[in-house]
């Protein structure tokens, strides 16, 4: 009677410990040269600065050898200036997926750079009333993309397409300000690789 008693509680004390699993961890660690920003199930977005790391506990039920294994998915929105999430199936870049997160365990998603970016930082005492993107190559030019309505002290990227040694091409911005200005920047000097940025700055005139 003894030994079933311990038994029993053996079997009681199992039950209770295999129990106690339950929530999952998230990490991403940013390994791109600038910051991307985050939210993951939904949440607020929160910023990851280059090279820094974040951790995400996600609820799940609790797990048991009774349940098996218990897994939740969760939507994960992420992007950065030098990142963007690719899809297989689509092909192409997009700023959210679904991740599955296991009770007990740890996902890690290390997000390397895959993109480059041009910014616009406007320090002058007037907005700028548009910014324009255009790619030079093979003696053509290519607009991809347009930055608008950038205030005072305010700035604006847009994440593009970096030049290989067997695909090259550079970058000229064209800005008007509101005013009636209007500025050119870069060049067949500004040719960008991976995790580099065009970072161009609108300072007051001297």
């Amino acid at each position: 009677m003894r030994k079933l008693c311990i038994l029993a509680t053996a079997i009681v004390l199992l039950l209770i410990l295999s129990a106690c699993e339950s929530g999952g961890k998230f990490v991403m660690h940013n390994r791109t040269s600038f910051p991307v920003w985050t939210s993951v199930d939904n949440a607020d977005i929160l910023e990851i600065a280059a090279g820094e790391s974040h951790t995400f506990s996600i609820d799940t039920d609790s797990q048991s050898f009774l349940t098996g294994e218990v897994k939740r998915k969760v939507k994960v929105k992420v992007f950065g200036e030098t990142y963007s999430l690719y899809d297989d199936y689509e092909e192409g870049f997009t700023d959210s997926t679904m991740v599955t997160i296991k009770a007990g365990k740890t996902l890690n998603a290390f997000l390397a750079p895959n993109r480059a970016s041009v910014k616009i930082v406007n320090n002058r005492s007037a907005s700028i009333a548009y910014a324009e993107i255009w790619q030079h190559k093979n003696n053509y030019q290519y607009r991809v993309g347009t930055l608008s309505n950038i205030a005072t002290g305010q700035s604006a990227w847009q994440r593009v397409d970096y030049a290989t040694p067997t695909n090259t091409f550079y970058y000229k911005v064209h800005v008007m300000m509101e005013n009636g200005e209007s500025l050119t920047y870069g060049g067949p000097e500004t040719v960008l690789a991976i995790d580099e940025q065009f970072l161009v700055t609108i300072n007051p005139a001297p």
